[in-house]
Parts: C-alpha cells; structure tokens; sequence
C-alpha cells in the first residue's frame, strides 16, 4: 500500500511533467511567433526600399511637372508661340501622363489583416509602421486627384493640339515602369496647332496650371515620405539587427 509520501512525489512528477510541457510549448510558440515577427520587417525593410526608388522617381518626374507646367501657360499666352512649338508639344505631352504612385503595401496589409501587429514589441516601431500607412493613404488622395485632373488636360489637348504629332512623340521601345517620362521625346517635325481659340487655350492652361499646384504639393508630401521610408527603414534594421 502507498505512503502519503508516494502519492506527494507522483503528484509532483505529474505537475512538472505538465508545467514542463506547458513552458515548453509556450517557448516554442513564442520562438514560431518572434521567427515571423522578424521575417515581416524583413518583407517590410524590402517594400520600404522599393517605395524609396519608386518615389524617387516620381519626385523627378512631378518636379519636372510643375516647371513644364509654368512654362506650358508661358508660352501658351506668348505673341510668339509658333516659333516655340516643339517645347509646347512636349510640355503638354508629358503633362498627359498618368503617373500613378504604387505603393509596396504587401506587407502592411498582411500585417493588419492578419492581427500580426501585435507581434511587433517596440511599441514605437508598431506606430512608426501605422502611421506610415496613414500617409501613404493621405498621397493616394492626392494622387487620384491629380489622374482625374490629367484626364481633363488630355481631353482639352485634342481641340488644340494636332495628333499627327503626338502620335510620333513616343518611343516604345524606352516605355518602362519608372514613371519618369523618358520614353516622351520632343517631336522632330511639328504642325500648326488645330486651334487659335484662347478659349479653348485657356482652359487648357487652367489644367495645367491646376496640375502644377497639384504636383507642388505632391512633391511635398512625397519628400516627407520618403524621408518617414528612409527612417523607418534604419529604425526596423537597428531593432532586428537586419543588414
């Protein structure tokens, strides 16, 4: 017959056999779950650079926007426009472009649909990641703005300008996804322009000078952007020690 002393021992044995596996399989998961905590700010460390270079991109372009846009109307309103005809082309031509902004959010959406945020520890690094979201949301804003805007240029371009010219300005062979325009060249022939309606002139010129403004400002809060990429970046690489 068993002691009291036996059954105290067996009862002990069988709760560290089951605290053990307990603390176990919590060490486990808590292993599984920093594993996959790590590979997400890795993904986001990629879509952060990619966000970087396609930003990049676009500051280039919309800085190059705004100035062809001031000289757009410039010339547009000039006693000697005909004799600057191929600049007119061209700066109308690359204002046409639908430029879209395409944000890398693979990893952020995964991460709130998914619950993973609260994986992230620092707390800090979690808002930094939110609030980045936020922002690149606030640009989408303005960017659909901007596509609408440009749908309306391109409309009031073909009452003046001839499409005989326009068609031979692109070169697909150079058409890529930079978003920067190269593949727009300046027309080596130009024809008279359809129209001499300032009416019809100047309503173009209100799209692009409504576009201008529009492309200052995105170029203002992609600059803040990527400068928020830039340092998110460093904060995600210090965090996980990620080279």
């Amino acid at each position: 017959m068993k002691t009291w002393r036996a059954y105290f021992w067996e009862f002990i044995m069988l709760f560290l056999a089951v605290f053990c596996g307990f603390m176990a399989e919590n060490l486990r998961e808590s292993n599984a779950e920093h594993k996959r905590e790590v590979r997400f700010m890795q993904n986001m460390v990629q879509d952060l650079a990619r966000d970087t270079m396609i930003i990049q991109n676009q500051l280039i372009f919309q800085q190059r926007a705004v100035k062809y846009a001031d000289s757009l109307i410039l010339l547009m309103n000039s006693p000697g426009r005909n004799a600057h005809l191929r600049d007119v082309y061209y700066y109308s031509r690359i204002l046409a472009l639908l430029n879209p902004f395409l944000y890398s959010n693979a990893t952020i959406t995964q991460l709130k649909s998914s619950g993973s945020l609260r994986l992230i520890k620092n707390d800090a690094l979690a808002d930094s990641i939110v609030q980045y979201d936020v922002w690149s949301q606030r640009i989408f804003t303005n960017d659909a703005n901007i596509q609408n805007l440009v749908r309306d240029f391109r409309s009031s371009l073909g009452l003046i300008f001839h499409v005989v010219v326009i068609s031979k300005m692109s070169d697909n062979k150079m058409i890529s996804n930079t978003g920067s325009g190269s593949f727009i060249k300046r027309p080596d022939e130009v024809l008279p322009l359809i129209t001499d309606d300032m009416k019809l002139i100047n309503q173009m010129c209100v799209y692009a000078e409504f576009l201008g403004a529009l492309y200052q400002s995105h170029f203002n809060a992609m600059t803040a952007q990527k400068s928020r990429a830039v340092k998110l970046i460093g904060f995600i690489k210090k965090d996980y020690h990620i080279e």
